[in-house]
């Protein structure tokens, strides 16, 4: 069982306007608990579009935690997640007529921790499509996005939004990870700046909410934040039996697919994939 913990230094009064809130000391994962959650309350719409009374009460959850036991990025990777030195939250939106475009959520989510990152440690970071954002060439943050889908419906009704940040990593950082992934600061310079895993939650919330209510269009900006752009990428299709291809990254599109040159010029556009470069300019 869960055990909440409470958020310092942060007034949660504001937010709780806007948020159905819950904090815990330690999870199995903030996203798989909102997945479960949506999924008990389906249907989420009602057959015109309109948000359900369940749709309105899964809207805009917030879930907070200080440690998980099984975080989990895309293609089920496994994401490191101790206490003390990350942020691991996730969210909740529930659209009438369903979501058309979950990957716009990952990538409003993914400026909005850079942004939120460049306000409280001055740092620029950069993104890899499409989800992951990193600082002095390591990985910082990976955003997962999920969708609670009616299947009789045929539709996706919510988005599940999760994030997780390292803030700094420890000695007991496991190995394997050292080489690939890092934190965006040091333990002292958090201390210093009185920075701990909430404060930085809730700035990433701020911008997140901000570029979502605004209707913004990030897309400019990502591309700008994109260590893509220009490189040439080893390509791993994760949806049929196509083999792993050599492409030169070309553009993000309006819709956030990455538009890539083959080796033999022919130009394909990819909405899903596994993308590897090999060096990062942070």
């Amino acid at each position: 069982m869960a055990n909440e913990f409470e958020v310092e230094n942060v007034s949660l009064d504001g937010w709780k306007k806007y948020f159905k809130i819950q904090l815990f000391k330690e999870i199995d994962s903030t996203n798989s608990e909102l997945v479960r959650r949506g999924n008990s309350l389906l249907p989420l719409l009602n057959e015109d579009g309109s948000l359900t009374v369940n749709g309105g009460i899964f809207n805009n959850t917030l879930v907070l935690a200080e440690s998980q036991t099984s975080g989990h990025g895309r293609l089920g990777r496994f994401f490191y997640s101790p206490s003390l030195t990350g942020a691991y939250f996730s969210f909740s939106v529930v659209k009438e007529g369903g979501i058309k475009n979950p990957a716009m959520f990952t990538v409003s989510s993914a400026v909005g921790v850079c942004r939120a990152i460049k306000k409280l440690f001055g740092t620029t970071c950069s993104i890899k499509w499409v989800n992951d954002v990193f600082c002095g060439g390591k990985k910082v943050c990976g955003i997962l996005t999920e969708g609670i889908v009616n299947s009789s419906k045929g539709i996706v009704e919510a988005a599940v939004v999760g994030i997780g940040i390292n803030l700094a990593t420890q000695n007991d950082f496991p190995k394997e990870l050292r080489e690939k992934a890092g934190g965006i600061s040091s333990e002292e310079f958090l201390s210093e700046k009185k920075i701990d895993s909430q404060k930085l939650i809730f700035c990433c919330m701020d911008e997140i909410t901000a570029i979502l209510a605004s209707g913004e269009n990030v897309i400019p900006e990502y591309k700008k934040l994109s260590c893509l752009l220009g490189k040439e990428l080893d390509v791993s299709p994760v949806i049929g039996q196509e083999k792993s291809f050599k492409a030169k990254a070309l553009d993000i599109t309006d819709d956030a697919g990455l538009l890539v040159e083959l080796a033999d010029g022919t130009k394909k556009i990819l909405h899903s994939g596994e993308v590897t470069l090999h060096s990062f300019l942070g």
